[in-house]
């Protein structure tokens, strides 16, 4: 049917291109200043000076930044002010494990400039199950704990304020480190001391994890123990070191000095005079490893590196890849709080005796 000619044309709409929302990170970038110094001026003034305050608040709004996001501000404001933090272990491994104390310890300090508590759900094992988590009466959570593919559904419906520490799922905000690439740098000092063998002291993977960990080609995942995992493998490969020269022995991290047979066998079954080099997935099991080989005169111990650089592991002049886990507790809460995203979190390798 011919269009009619008397009818009147009606425009299109014109395509709203609308600006992405400036962050903290953008403001004090652009003021060069800490966040931490553009948060206080919109959260907690008494912390700097008039002056400083009103300036930082003129040229933040010059940039078009008004302060953190109404939604979260009402979260602030609440009667009951309670983040929940869902632990991958429980209660006796939270306040036991140095690296889970620094993050907890990041936690509180940030909650208590905030006047607000923390609720600790602890028990939840290293693949987390949320349904109990889900049910908590705290305005927001914080999960440190794996999250795998079949609970990223429930993570996504979560109806209040969540983030995932050391482990991501697509859409929901997360803190962590490149634990793959941290772990490329061990390997990579491990292997510069040429050894015979590597020994890596491992997380537990289940059955479809282990039969995946020497992939060369895999994707990011949201597990710390994959991530590191392939970060080894994959450092050795480009060096040129026989993956077959790798040995693999998964150890229980929340008793790890309940392995130390298990280790001893493993190095008596090596030929006299091997030059071994052993990476711990945490600064725990390094230790442990440490352990096991004191006294040792059969083998040549070229290189023992751990992760994490907890206080142990400096008096033990062990090296170590350094993360800072009071500041991911820190930023947990802001990124949860006031939307406050985080690059990776830096990492630094430490090298000492070891």
């Amino acid at each position: 049917m011919p269009a009619n000619r008397n009818a009147t044309a009606v425009a299109a709409p014109a395509l709203i291109v609308r600006k992405p929302r400036l962050t903290l990170k953008d403001v004090a970038a652009a003021l060069d200043v800490s966040r931490t110094t553009v948060s206080n001026a919109f959260n907690r003034p008494e912390q700097l000076s008039e002056a400083l305050r009103a300036d930082i608040l003129a040229k933040a709004r010059e940039l078009g930044y008004f302060g953190p996001d109404p939604a979260a501000r009402a979260l602030r404001s609440r009667e009951v002010r309670q983040v929940a933090v869902v632990f991958h272990h429980d209660l006796s491994f939270a306040f036991d494990d140095p690296l889970s104390i620094e993050f907890l310890r990041g936690v509180a300090q940030e909650l208590d400039a905030r006047s607000m508590t923390m609720q600790l759900i602890p028990k939840m094992g290293r693949t987390v199950s949320l349904a109990y988590a889900f049910q908590t009466t705290a305005d927001a959570l914080i999960v440190y704990a794996e999250v795998d593919a079949e609970l990223a559904p429930e993570v996504k419906a979560f109806s209040k304020p969540i983030v995932l520490v050391d482990t991501g799922v697509t859409g929901v905000p997360s803190v962590r480190m490149d634990d793959r690439a941290g772990a490329a740098g061990a390997m990579e000092h491990a292997l510069s001391q040429q050894p015979d063998r590597v020994l890596v002291l491992s997380f537990t993977l289940d059955e479809r994890q282990r039969k995946h960990r020497l992939d060369l080609k895999s994707p990011r995942s949201g597990s710390v123990t994959m991530e590191r995992s392939h970060g080894y493998v994959g450092a050795a490969h480009r060096l040129g070191f026989d993956l077959d020269r790798i040995d693999w022995l998964e150890m229980d991290d929340t008793h790890p000095s309940g392995e130390l047979d298990r280790i001893a066998g493993y190095l008596k079954q090596l030929p006299a005079r091997t030059k071994l080099a052993v990476l711990g997935m945490a600064d725990t099991m390094a230790l442990v490893g440490l352990e096991a080989l004191k006294g040792n005169r059969r083998l040549d111990v070229v290189s023992v590196v751990g992760f994490d650089d907890i206080p142990a592991a400096a008096a033990a002049g062990l090296t170590t890849m350094r993360q800072d886990g009071a500041l991911k507790g820190r930023l947990a809460v802001r990124q949860v709080l006031d939307g406050e995203k985080s690059d990776p979190l830096p990492f630094e390798l430490v090298v000492r005796n070891t």
